[in-house]
């Protein structure tokens, strides 16, 4: 009967609905696949929209991923990556990590650049989206 009672606790713990992810977590899709990166990304929601994040083991890896992709972040190691067509591609990166955003929404693009800051690749900014003095040369020294 004791051991019973010591395993109550632990019982109701392990059947405890887990808790909503938080704006800006990773969200409930399996890793996503984007053919010649060399890992899978996670996706995450920023502000309203999904942004993939690969999360690399080394600073070194994460430089190494992003000398392979072209200045429009369209292709990468010299093959087109499959993005939907139309698609708006912004790639930022500090540290060990890569964030790819597919889009135009400017509340998500100065979400991600005061979080990891300037744009690394990818098409112009829309000209309404404000970049902080700190922002422009904060992810020169990845």
């Amino acid at each position: 009967m004791r051991r019973i009672l010591f395993l109550l606790p632990l019982l109701l713990v392990a059947c405890a609905k887990a808790p909503e992810p938080l704006p800006g977590s990773e969200k409930d899709y399996p890793p996503a696949t984007i053919p010649g990166f060399s890992i899978d990304a996670k996706v995450i929601q920023v502000v309203t929209e999904d942004v993939l994040i690969f999360d690399y083991a080394t600073e070194e890896e994460t430089t190494a991923e992003l000398a392979k992709l072209s200045d429009d972040g369209r292709m990468i190691d010299g093959k087109e990556i499959p993005w939907r067509a139309g698609d708006q591609v912004h790639v930022f990166a500090t540290g060990r990590q890569i964030a790819v955003y597919l889009g135009s929404t400017k509340e998500v693009l100065e979400a991600l650049i005061s979080e990891g800051g300037a744009q690394i690749v990818g098409d112009p900014l829309p000209p309404d989206v404000k970049i902080p003095e700190a922002a422009s040369s904060s992810s020169a020294g990845l």
